[in-house]
């Protein structure tokens, strides 16, 4: 090999595959293209990694973790939870609620993302990311007429992910408050609560294989606001990501179920499912777009109304960097 360029003659791939050789050759770091010499051709023919194997980012993604799910960035160590309703990310739902007295038609939305600091080579062989994630969280009532603000969550806190071949994890501390909505105190007689608190969490995740993920963890709740509040539970789940894409390539189905039990709540489970499609495009950034219907049982993830039981259908959208 010189500059990248492997060079092979035709004679030495008389009788062999030569596209299964070239496949291999070009997954060695480092390698541009390979050159045939000595073909029927004037010229050498020439297989360069854009030709053969996608952009340089692909190639190199697949070969440092091949036990990732099928269409996860590459500089990615912790995919998100993807049927999380409090997973920090940018996202638009309509709720439509089935199993609340108060509510019937909601927007909600989130603002935030996991912003990486620092990555590099983690003990025991793996890789490891230091970062922010931060994130807002607001619900709208679409019955009023001016669709009134009802509840605003905010979060954010330190993280540290690390991954080795199929495991990989996250722990973090973070800041959650929560704040009714301005509006609605206008438009309804309600007891405010300063409902806040600081949480520590660690998460473990496992690639079954390329489709399917798992995952598990906990978190811990100190300096809650109300003092009361009871600081414990548990969160687990599982994905599906078809390694098969549809429509050109353009569709990849997906679907997820996360599961919290909190000691607050007498460790009954708040269920939540999503199902739909990835959009996926190199052109463009809708590659990083979910489409998604979903449901919710449980009670309420919005802070002010943590003690209210809600269930809902939802049709929504999510984008991850």
């Amino acid at each position: 090999m010189k500059d990248g360029v492997i060079y092979l003659s035709a004679g030495e791939l008389a009788g062999i595959d030569s596209g299964e050789v070239i496949t291999v050759l070009l997954k060695i770091k480092g390698v541009e293209r390979v050159e045939i010499l000595g073909g029927a051709q004037a010229g050498p023919s020439v297989v360069s990694d854009d030709s053969s194997r996608g952009t340089r980012e692909e190639r190199e993604a697949e070969r440092d973790d091949p036990y990732k799910e099928s269409g996860s960035p590459k500089g990615r160590i912790f995919d998100p939870l993807i049927a999380d309703p409090r997973w920090p990310h940018f996202s638009m739902a309509y709720q439509s609620y089935t199993d609340d007295g108060q509510f019937g038609s909601i927007f909600a939305a989130s603002f935030g993302e996991t912003l990486p600091l620092y990555k590099g080579d983690g003990p025991y062989g793996g890789r490891f990311q230091v970062g922010i994630q931060a994130a807002g969280f607001i619900i709208h009532d679409l019955d009023t007429a001016s669709w009134d603000l009802i509840n605003q969550d905010y979060r954010g806190g330190v993280a540290v992910y690390y991954r080795k071949e199929a495991w990989s994890g996250l722990f973090s501390i973070y800041h959650n408050s929560s704040h009714v909505g301005d509006e609605y105190l206008l438009h309804n007689h309600v007891d405010r609560v300063n409902y806040s608190y600081e949480a520590a969490q660690v998460k473990v995740s496992y690639d079954i294989s390329r489709a399917y993920r798992v995952y598990g963890g906990v978190d811990y709740m100190f300096s809650p606001d109300p003092k009361d509040l009871k600081p414990w539970w548990t969160q687990y789940g599982a994905e599906f990501r078809c390694t098969q894409t549809y429509l050109s390539g353009l569709l990849r189905p997906m679907a997820g179920v996360d599961i919290k039990n909190r000691q607050e709540n007498s460790w009954d489970s708040e269920i939540s499912l999503a199902a739909g499609v990835k959009l996926e495009s190199k052109d463009t950034l809708w590659n990083k777009i979910n489409f998604m219907l979903e449901y919710y049982n449980g009670n309420s993830p919005n802070g002010q109304f943590h003690e209210s039981y809600i269930e809902y259908f939802a049709l929504a959208t999510h984008y991850y960097f």
